[in-house]
């Protein structure tokens, strides 16, 4: 290119012009673009959303001087906002939702039950934050493209709802492409007046590429980076929902970089300072020091895995971003890195270093795993390959599949105890389901039993729920531009919402599995097998949160074995517990015309549902569950091989939407070995696993931290799925992580 503005030489100003001008955001939009006709609403919802895109048609577009990429449309969004739907964002995003409260104030009386009871904790009927646009669709066709291919089938249908959407679909697109010209003329404008060389050049050459693309399919490496992020950030405004995953960098870029290099256009330096630029948009807007979020900025990169038929994806692209995470202080984006054993060594090495580098932003995803868990569901081998994650570590297939994962967190100790009698408080009177009796059951089989089939019929009520809700998601919000770039919606004519995707699938999210495990074992030994005591006398010291039996409660945590710390009999428990949730929470329709897939990873659930009463293993009421498919607290001192020992005997494909086991260990910064992290992620996959989330910490820094956090702003800790900075959690989170540390 020969106009590519330096990374370093910029990084500072572009860092301040980000927050100068989002630290006005939100900005109310109402006077410069209207709001939606509440008395001339719409029948169709299609048509109604075609009147948001209408308002997004006059918002104004912000272009940066000192950054390469155009994307800002003041929509009204907040700044730091994950367009996760309630409350529904400001800005015109939001405005459709507005119109429809009704349906929240209905699911939020219907879900506090359950959230009271600590069953479950859901933040709406459906997930509205961890998707993926179909990047590679509109990098293949442009916008001109996919309107063809909408305008061909509204001429082949009579349909009126389906032309109803395929008209909003094409009227999106429409609305992208005048937004596009908005900036390439701002950009034009800038530079008439505009002193600066480097700078003049950089806004002219927006202004070119503006002109064209995204209308037009990008051609160059920048132009292809600077589509993922116009599509991302854009529509995302205008939809109203989170779009989490902003693709498979390398894969996709590759093609690009390799051609501009050949052709004498790009050089290694000037496309990594894009990639710089580019990997830095997230953490410049948001501010996360001064407006840390609840749950990370919701922006997750896919590199490494392969493509469509099966080649590894490892290139030039994936080194820089590599080094890019290696050299640069980045909470976000999340890095999602896909990998095999036929990846080569250098792979292994440069994630290795990452993470002894105490970067903490990575999550390590198995193909060998994944890949023929997904195809087990019935999905296309060529499309699982193309698989991408997001949010926190949720798997979905790129382009062709809207799943909801991250809305449903089920308290599995919980369940338990609903079956034990503790804490149940009419529940069974409530779901119409027969009370279990399990003072007549002799032996842990006949018990687990028991467990099983009442947890079944939990799980298919809540499913039944979740479904009735999300038939409302189409009326609530749909998103026709969204679901354009999707495989599936156009040839249907459906929206995203009614199922048009090729894909579509849920899943439940169970927190507490190493809890679950520990509990069951502690019922089998102390119960049924050793005698030590009753269930009456169990379920009693459990009532009482183990007041009055502290001796009880000593002898469950110290002389009870515990998953992750002992082997043998309890994990052969555990492996059956695992096989028989798989199969539990599998299957399940959605009302979408999918089905439910099975997972075990966590989100903020495992602290949100500690108030669960205590639980066999000796847990307190008020301590946290455990994480993902990992050993509960309760284990305390253990080491990775005992983990990887109890890992291998759990069989992870039986969970496409991914198990994650979340490593701590404790960080040294002039003592990390790099090549024990590398053969870390080697065993991982040598044993099965699934996904692999690292936090490298120390206790005490974390505490020096908590009461000195001036001195430790660049502090990066991994909190669940997401990465922050320590000093701006919470206090409660803080304690958590300063604890979780200790006991690993």
């Amino acid at each position: 290119m020969g106009n590519v503005l330096s990374y370093e030489k910029y990084r500072e100003q572009f860092y301040a012009e980000f927050d100068e001008y989002y630290s006005t955001y939100p900005v109310d939009v109402e006077k410069e673009t209207g709001t939606l006709d509440q008395e001339t609403r719409e029948k169709n919802p299609c048509k109604e959303k075609m009147k948001v895109y209408g308002l997004a048609s006059r918002c104004k577009v912000h272009v940066f001087r000192n950054f390469p990429f155009y994307f800002e449309l003041c929509t009204g969004r907040a700044r730091n906002g994950l367009t996760a739907s309630f409350p529904p964002e400001p800005g015109i995003g939001g405005e459709m939702m507005r119109e429809n409260r009704e349906i929240e104030r209905e699911f939020f009386a219907f879900r506090d039950y359950y959230k009271d009871l600590n069953v479950f904790i859901s933040f709406f009927f459906t997930d509205f934050a961890h998707h993926c646009i179909g990047y590679e669709k509109v990098l293949n066709y442009g916008l001109d493209g996919i309107i063809a291919q909408a305008q061909k089938k509204r001429e082949q249908i009579e349909d009126a709802d389906g032309r109803a959407f395929l008209e909003s679909a094409i009227y999106g697109c429409s609305v992208l492409k005048e937004i596009a010209q908005s900036f390439s003329a701002e950009a034009s404008r800038l530079a008439d007046c505009e002193r600066d060389d480097e700078i003049r050049e950089n806004l002219l050459t927006i202004a070119e590429t503006a002109g064209r693309i995204p209308a037009m399919p990008p051609q160059t490496f920048y132009e292809a980076l600077n589509t993922i992020w116009f599509m991302r950030e854009i529509v995302m405004g205008m939809e109203g929902i989170g779009i989490a995953i902003i693709g498979h960098f390398d894969r996709l870029l590759y093609p690009y970089y390799k051609k501009d290099v050949e052709e004498g256009r790009l050089t290694r330096r000037e496309a990594k300072d894009l990639l710089s630029f580019a990997l830095n948009l997230t953490d410049a807007k948001w501010d996360l020091r001064n407006h840390p979020p609840d749950g990370g900025a919701n922006t997750a990169m896919t590199i490494g895995g392969c493509d469509k038929n099966g080649k590894l994806v490892y290139n030039e692209v994936t080194q820089m971003i590599l080094e890019i995470f290696e050299e640069q202080e980045l909470v976000n984006p999340k890095l999602q890195a896909r990998i095999s054993h036929r990846h080569p060594i250098a792979y292994f090495e440069k994630l290795g270093k990452i993470i002894a580098k105490g970067k903490n932003v990575l999550s390590i995803f198995n193909d060998e795993i994944l890949i023929p868990a997904n195809v087990r569901q019935g999905k296309e081998l060529a499309d699982v390959r193309l698989y991408v994650a997001g949010g926190c570590q949720e798997p979905l297939l790129s382009e062709t599949e809207i799943n909801c994962r991250a809305y449903i967190y089920v308290s599995l100790p919980k369940l338990l105890l609903l079956i034990l009698g503790v804490g149940d408080r009419d529940f069974w009177i409530h779901e119409s389901i027969e009370r279990p009796d399990i003072h007549t059951c002799l032996s842990y089989a006949e018990f687990y039993a028991c467990f099983v089939g009442k947890v079944r019929q939990i799980m298919y009520q809540v499913a039944k729920y979740f479904n009735r809700y999300e038939k409302m998601w189409y009326t609530y919000n749909p998103c026709p531009l969204y679901s354009a770039t999707i495989t599936g919606c156009i040839e249907n004519a459906r929206d995203m919402t009614q199922g048009g995707a090729k894909y579509n699938t849920s899943s439940f999210s169970p927190v507490g599995f190493g809890t679950l495990v520990d509990s069951l074992f502690a019922i089998k030994k102390a119960v049924f097998d050793d005698k030590n005591m009753t269930l009456e006398e169990m379920i009693k010291c459990l009532n009482s949160n183990f007041s009055d039996c502290e001796r009880t409660r000593a002898f469950l945590v110290h002389r009870v074995d515990k998953w992750g710390r002992d082997s043998g009999e309890i994990n052969q428990l555990a492996s059956e517990i695992s096989e028989d949730l798989s199969q539990i929470l599998s299957g399940i329709p959605n009302s979408r015309g999918g089905w439910f897939e099975s997972s075990l990873f966590t989100n903020t659930g495992y602290v949100s549902l500690r108030d669960t009463e205590a639980t066999p293993d000796g847990r307190k009421q008020g301590e946290i569950l455990s994480r993902g498919m990992g050993p509960s607290e309760a284990v305390g001192q253990t080491n990775i091989s005992r983990i990887m020992e109890g890992l291998a005997k759990l069989r992870m494909e039986n969970y496409p939407a991914s198990a994650v086991l979340y490593l701590d260990f404790p960080f040294s910064p002039n003592n990390m070995d790099s090549t024990i992290f590398s053969a870390v992620i080697r065993s991982f996959l040598d044993v099965g696993g699934n996904v692999v989330d690292f936090n490298l910490t120390d206790a005490t820094v974390l505490e020096e931290a908590q009461k000195n956090p001036e001195r430790y702003k660049n502090l990066i800790v991994r909190v669940w799925g997401f990465s922050a900075y320590f000093t701006s959690l919470d206090e409660e989170l803080q304690n958590e992580m300063i604890n979780r540390n200790r006991a690993h």
